[in-house]
């Protein structure tokens, strides 16, 4: 059984991964076949390509935890659910560090040439594959006995001090990295609204910066929460003898899947 102690959070957590799946998949969609048409040829392109392949990755996974929250039943044994447990996760960290590329690339207004770039993401890529997720595997679910028809119950590793000491600094990185930007996008936002009033809108400059800050509050809406209660989740697992926290931490992790949704801004305009 999936652990869940009540109909209601079950119910949402297949609501948000219905929402994830439906609206990340048509924006891969949309998105695609608009790169396809104008096949454009910059910076910005190379990091929305690789936002592309990673919310298709994670969306690939997401018909495996429907399966479970619906069924109440793992059935695709031990190695797919780690990969499905560790997908999330390397989405989640691996869009975020794209997020902060692209709003830092647009607030100091910094140029690159399109090759080095291009070897940036690719290194991104490499020590993802090559690093991260072979050291994730290697660790992720093993120091603990788990049944074979439950997934994504790795409450018990979380109690580990290492991984209490990782926990507390990846928390740490992306608040911190969130606020100072935040702050200077704001900062930026204002003096531009300042300068250019009352006519802002008409200004390419203040609208690129406003468009910039969407990653910010992409950020902060689908990556902050979840992040927030893992401080709360870590302090009390020990506590949670019925696992009550469980569906509400999973519940959090499915909100950082709704970032894929940001395809459908971009093709809205939001950003480009």
């Amino acid at each position: 059984k999936c652990g869940f102690n009540t109909e209601r959070l079950r119910t949402i957590l297949i609501a948000l991964y219905i929402i994830d799946l439906a609206g990340g998949t048509l924006g891969v969609i949309m998105m695609s076949h608009q790169l396809f048409q104008r096949r454009p040829q910059s910076v910005m392109t190379v990091i929305i390509i690789s936002l592309l392949v990673l919310h298709t990755f994670m969306l690939l996974s997401i018909p495996f935890r429907l399966s479970y929250y619906i069924l109440q039943e793992w059935k695709f044994g031990r190695f797919a659910c780690k990969l499905a447990s560790a997908i999330i996760y390397l989405h989640m960290y691996t869009t975020f560090m794209f997020y902060v590329a692209i709003i830092i690339i647009r607030l100091f207004r910094l140029e690159f040439r399109k090759c080095y770039t291009t070897t940036g993401v690719a290194a991104v890529w490499l020590v993802g594959a090559l690093v991260v997720t072979p050291v994730l595997f290697s660790y992720y679910g093993t120091s603990r006995t788990y049944l074979s028809s439950e997934c994504f119950q790795f409450h018990k590793e979380i109690q580990e001090v290492p991984m209490v000491i990782i926990n507390y600094c990846l928390v740490g990185i992306l608040v911190a990295v969130c606020a100072v930007l935040t702050v200077i996008q704001l900062s930026v936002i204002f003096r531009l609204a300042v300068k250019y009033w009352p006519d802002i809108n008409s200004h390419v400059e203040f609208r690129a910066q406003a468009k910039s800050f969407f990653f910010i509050l992409v950020t902060l809406v689908c990556f902050m929460p979840h992040h927030v209660f893992r401080v709360y989740y870590i302090q009390n697992c020990h506590l949670d003898k019925d696992h009550k926290l469980l569906p509400y931490n999973e519940i959090f992790l499915a909100l950082t899947a709704m970032c894929c949704l940001d395809m459908l801004c971009f093709i809205a305009g939001i950003a480009h």
